[in-house]
C-alpha cells in the first residue's frame, strides 16, 4: 500500500507537470489481484516445469482520454511472487574421482520473492462500455529468498521483471492474463530466464 502511494503522488506529479490534461470520469485505479501459472512455455526463457503464484497490488493513473482507448500510468508491487520449484538431482565431482560421483537431490519446494513493477502502463478499449477489454505492461524487478529460476553457482536471487498483461474488465472486477519473464539480463554468465503464463483475477478497491 506504501508504494501505491509513492506510485500516487509520482503521477499526481505528472498531471500537475501538464503531462495529462483533464479527462471525464475517475483517474485512479487501486486494484488487488492474485493469479496462478500451471506451466512454463519456453518463449524467451529456457527453463521449463515450473509453476508460478502472483499476488499483488496495482495502482494505475488514466492520463489521455481518445475516442476508443484511454492510457494510463501503472506501477505494482507484488509481496507474493513465488517459483514451484520441481525435485531435481544434480551431480558433482571432486578431485581424483568421477565427475558424477556425488548426488544431490533436492525435494519440490516454494522459492518465495518480492517484486515491484515502477514503470508500466495500460490501454484499455472502449472504457466506457461495462465489458471491455485492455492491454498493460509492466517492468520491474524481484527478489527471491534463492537464486531462480536455478539454484546453482552464479546464479542470483535478484532478476529483472518483465510482465505483458491482457484481459477484459466488468466494472470493478479484472479477469486476465500475464505473460511474465523473470531473468538477470545477463549480469552473471548463467542465465536460463523464466517465463510464466499467469491467469489471474482482479478486484478495483478505487476505481
Amino acid at each position: 500500500m506504501r508504494r501505491a502511494m509513492v506510485a500516487l503522488a509520482l503521477f499526481s506529479g505528472y498531471a500537475r507537470a501538464g503531462l495529462c490534461p483533464s479527462v471525464s470520469g475517475p483517474r485512479n485505479d487501486l486494484q488487488l489481484f492474485a493469479g496462478y501459472s500451471p506451466y512454463s512455455p519456453t518463449l524467451i526463457g529456457t527453463d521449463s516445469n515450473r509453476r508460478f503464484v502472483l499476488a499483488g497490488i496495482d495502482y494505475s493513473y488514466r492520463c489521455r482520454d481518445f475516442e476508443h482507448v484511454s492510457v494510463s500510468f501503472t506501477a505494482g508491487a507484488m509481496p507474493a511472487a513465488i517459483v514451484l520449484q520441481p525435485a531435481t538431482i544434480s551431480y558433482f565431482g571432486i578431485a581424483g574421482l568421477p565427475p558424477t560421483s556425488i548426488e544431490v537431490r533436492t525435494p519440490p519446494h516454494a522459492v518465495y520473492g518480492f517484486g515491484i513493477t515502477p514503470l508500466g502502463g495500460s490501454f484499455e478499449f472502449a472504457r466506457r462500455r461495462r465489458l471491455h477489454p485492455f492491454l498493460d505492461f509492466g517492468l520491474g524487478l524481484i527478489a527471491s529468498t534463492e537464486p531462480v529460476p536455478e539454484n546453482v553457482p552464479d546464479a542470483t536471487g535478484l532478476n529483472f521483471l518483465v510482465i505483458f498483461g491482457a484481459g477484459v474488465r466488468f466494472k470493478k472486477i479484472t479477469l486476465g492474463y500475464k505473460f511474465v519473464h523473470i531473468s538477470n539480463a545477463g549480469t552473471t554468465d548463467f542465465n536460463p530466464g523464466l517465463d510464466n503464463g499467469v491467469i489471474y483475477a482482479g478486484y478495483s478497491l478505487v476505481r
